[in-house]
């Protein structure tokens, strides 16, 4: 009998034995379906942007008009930045980074990047299929700047809306990877690695029996990354793993997609199914091995916001194993190194990664590395690795390296 789990998340209650999708519905009452309506729309009406006091600066442009099929407008995603305390009441504060509860390490070879800034407003997304999937309608929207994939509930086809990455598998995808992506949802969306079903949500995750709660309505968007290893799985949302099971995946895993599951009415405040980022990556090295072998570091787990110098909370596990490198190493010294891709021009990018390998190295230091063991540059876009003429190549770009001292 084939090894075969599900990782389920549901809004507001708990989820039944899968695959039975008919029970989504059948686990509400009337009155809790109001309740959930109710704080759906609490959440809506909270994300709607309000004009910021003087003398700050003034709201981001409205987003761009998508065609008629689109949704009139679309709401600011997030009121706060993700992973910080504003937003997630158990994320650590500004400046810091995810402790040891969030063991995820993202994967460095990227596979499949999506962010959306290649496909104009209201159009399909060209690294997407509808094929052996579709449902109701999606398009890219804008919103905050950012581009995002969004699914919007028919009155003639309630149903969910499901999409599958166009990436040729033609055995099976590696032993180890990654999924990460971002999400603003007042409901569920499902993961489909192969044939098995990652469920995903903002309320609670649910591994076969063992339900772990969550914000019933989140204002912010949510960070989601996914663990693979064979038929391991492991979910993390906001810096908390949530879910793991061994036996969670049946091999070989051939495609990867994506599903906004649409179960409320349509009239219900259903608003924010949309997510960007979506990142795929072979997962896992051994950082020893490479900076014996090649004198150097190369790490995409280290990440900032577009345009920032903050380390973002996921980026713990990846500091980690460079500060073990030292702490194990008492003469060991790098050179960080901040990458940027060619988006910005130099007058940017130059400026920008100096302040993150800077970043970096105040981290490290805080965590008691001596600050003439290390030395930072930034070298913006003078030394791609990969081409910047697509999202992937843009993403293998944007990175930290570590540059061993000699003695």
């Amino acid at each position: 009998m084939a090894r075969r789990a599900s990782i389920a998340v549901a809004a507001l209650a708990a989820f039944a034995a899968l695959p039975a999708r008919a029970q989504f519905g059948s686990l509400f009452d009337s009155a809790q379906r109001k309740a959930a309506d109710a704080a759906a729309k609490a959440a809506s009406d909270a994300m709607k942007p309000k004009p910021p006091p003087a003398p700050a600066p003034a709201p981001a442009p409205a987003q761009q008009q998508a065609p008629a099929a689109s949704a009139a407008a679309e709401p600011a995603p997030a009121a706060a930045k993700p992973g910080t305390a504003a937003a997630n009441p158990g994320a650590p504060p500004p400046g810091e980074v995810y402790g040891n509860e969030f063991d995820f390490l993202a994967g460095e070879k990227l596979i499949f990047f999506d962010d959306f800034s290649g496909t104009d407003v209201g159009d399909y997304p060209m690294k997407w299929t509808t094929k052996d999937g579709g449902g109701n309608p999606a398009e890219v929207v804008e919103a905050a700047g950012k581009r995002f994939f969004k699914s919007r509930a028919e009155k003639s086809n309630n149903s969910s809306s499901k999409h599958w990455m166009r990436l040729d598998v033609k055995d099976d995808m590696p032993q180890k990877f990654t999924v990460e992506f971002d999400s603003y949802s007042s409901g569920e969306y499902i993961l489909h690695l192969g044939s098995e079903n990652v469920y995903i949500g903002p309320a609670e995750v649910k591994l076969w029996h063992a339900a772990i709660k969550r914000d019933p309505q989140p204002n912010h968007l949510q960070h989601v990354a996914v663990s693979v290893n064979g038929t391991y799985a492991k979910v993390y949302v906001d810096g908390r793993r949530l879910a793991q099971d061994p036996d969670a995946l049946a091999r070989p895993i051939k495609r990867i997609g994506f599903e906004f599951y649409n179960y409320h009415q349509y009239d219900a405040p259903r608003q924010y199914d949309m997510m960007t980022n979506f990142r795929v990556a072979e997962g896992g090295k051994d950082y020893s091995t490479e900076l014996t072998s090649a004198g150097r570091i190369v790490t995409h787990g280290i990440t900032f916001d577009s345009g920032s110098d903050e380390i973002r909370p996921e980026s713990g596990p990846t500091l980690r194993k460079i500060l073990k490198l030292l702490q194990d190493d008492p003469g060991l010294r790098f050179s960080i190194e901040g990458h940027t891709d060619n988006q910005g021009g130099d007058k940017v990018n130059g400026p920008l990664s100096e302040r993150r390998a800077a970043a970096v190295k105040v981290w490290l230091v805080k965590q008691g590395v001596a600050e003439t063991r290390l030395k930072t540059q930034g070298l913006g876009a003078t030394k791609p690795i990969d081409s910047n003429d697509t999202p992937e190549g843009r993403a293998n770009n944007r990175r930290v390296e570590f540059v061993k001292i000699s003695s």
